[in-house]
């Protein structure tokens, strides 16, 4: 029997990467995108095929994600896993973030994958079982600062997915997490530097931001994944038949996770102020960075 995948989130990036990638290991493959993207999709992907579905679908809206699982259902015979792509991220300081940003940010990348996965598990159920696959980011375990909102958004997914597996695993339906470290391929910099320059970043961030914005064209002598690559893990998490529930794509994001999980709190602390820490050859701003780290700030190199 053919395997039915659905996927959010489809239109370029790790999704339209993912619907390459399962549609070339024989699934039908249901690929759900905003409808303004759409005819762009059918435009650029050229193969001939009638195992791909394609549908409009806002991740954000309750009743649709429940009619497209429904029509994609009808149209397959059934799905057999459901994948959560679609997201969007901000860059900008805390201070600056409004609650509509918050409500936003959530109800994209936590509260659409909630309600797709409770929608979802009638219909992997009735096929004996099933993968819920969820994309997260690093920054859902090491966060990045600047991106405090979007970080939580997807460390709240991330958590959700650890304490449903437990519920899901007797009646066969297994939950997996991605998490890709920095992927320069698919867009997301020039997004986010979108939204900062969009936004009125207060004077007294402003070197700050500057630096965060120029680490991210910085060489980390680090093997950085593309979107083939968390795709492929994506198909692989699909198939698995482990326990296991986090994939780490990216020489980067796995040393993250070596020094969040495998090293003492002073060793991490030490590690994230070093990383990510603000750089300053202002005298006050580094008195004021050593009261709040008890311990001298970072400088440039």
């Amino acid at each position: 029997m053919t395997k039915t995948v659905f996927l959010t989130g489809s239109s370029s990036g790790f999704g339209k990467a993912a619907v390459a990638q399962f549609h070339a290991a024989g699934w039908h493959v249901v690929a759900t995108m905003l409808e303004s993207s759409v005819e762009v999709f059918h435009d650029t992907w050229d193969k001939q095929t009638d195992r791909l579905l394609v549908l409009p679908l806002d991740v954000t809206d309750p009743e649709a994600t429940e009619a497209s699982l429904d029509t994609a259902a009808a149209h397959f015979g059934g799905i057999d896993t459901i994948v959560n792509i679609a997201g969007f991220g901000m860059f900008h300081p805390f201070e600056t973030t409004t609650a509509k940003d918050v409500r936003l940010l959530f109800d994209t990348n936590c509260f659409g994958p909630m309600t797709l996965i409770r929608q979802a598990i009638p219909h992997l159920r009735a096929r004996g079982g099933g993968s819920i696959v969820n994309l997260t980011a690093g920054s859902a375990v090491v966060p990045e600062p600047l991106m405090a909102a979007y970080n939580a958004s997807k460390a709240a997914l991330d958590n959700l997915s650890e304490a449903i597996r437990y519920e899901l695993a007797p009646q066969g339906i297994s939950v997996r997490v991605i998490e890709p470290g920095f992927v320069p391929t698919t867009g997301f910099v020039q997004r986010i530097q979108e939204t900062a320059a969009g936004r009125a970043i207060p004077e007294v961030y402003l070197d700050y931001v500057g630096q965060r914005l120029a680490s991210f064209g910085m060489a980390t002598g680090r093997a950085l994944a593309s979107a083939d690559d968390v795709a492929q893990v994506i198909l692989e998490a699909a198939t698995d038949h482990s326990g296991q529930l986090r994939y780490l794509v990216g020489d980067d994001q796995i040393e993250r996770m070596r020094m969040r999980h495998s090293t003492s709190e002073p060793e991490y602390d030490a590690w994230a102020w070093a990383n990510f820490g603000p750089r300053s050859n202002d005298t006050a701003l580094d008195a004021a960075a050593e009261r709040a780290t008890g311990s001298s700030p970072t400088t440039a190199a």
